[in-house]
């Protein structure tokens, strides 16, 4: 029991571990794509127009990740493996008789 815990226990960190590095990478890949982008608005169009377009860019992408829907995840019920008692009990009866009715002949 304890063992089953632990696998699971230790793939929740590898995978929460591996997400984390994975959101750092993004984050310095976002800034240096920032930076890029800023250096050649500011050679091209100059610093104002450049501030205008990476903040306009920021600012749309805040907004469609505050307001685009998140699908609620949908609990999956367990199917219940156990039958119910009343067919357990029907079940060892109809076995019962068959084999009385057996001994008989």
């Amino acid at each position: 029991m304890f063992a089953l815990f632990e696998a699971r226990l230790r793939a929740g960190l590898t995978r929460v571990g591996r997400t984390i590095a994975g959101a750092v990478c993004m984050a310095v890949a976002a800034i240096f794509f920032t930076i890029a982008g800023w250096i050649a608005l500011a050679e091209a169009q100059g610093e104002l127009v450049a501030a205008l377009v990476v903040g306009s860019v920021y600012l749309v992408l805040a907004m469609l990740l505050f307001f685009l829907p998140v699908r609620p995840r949908v609990r999956v019920t367990a199917a219940t493996t156990a039958a119910p008692v009343t067919s357990l009990v029907e079940a060892f009866l109809a076995g019962r008789a068959a084999g009385q009715a057996m001994r008989k002949d």
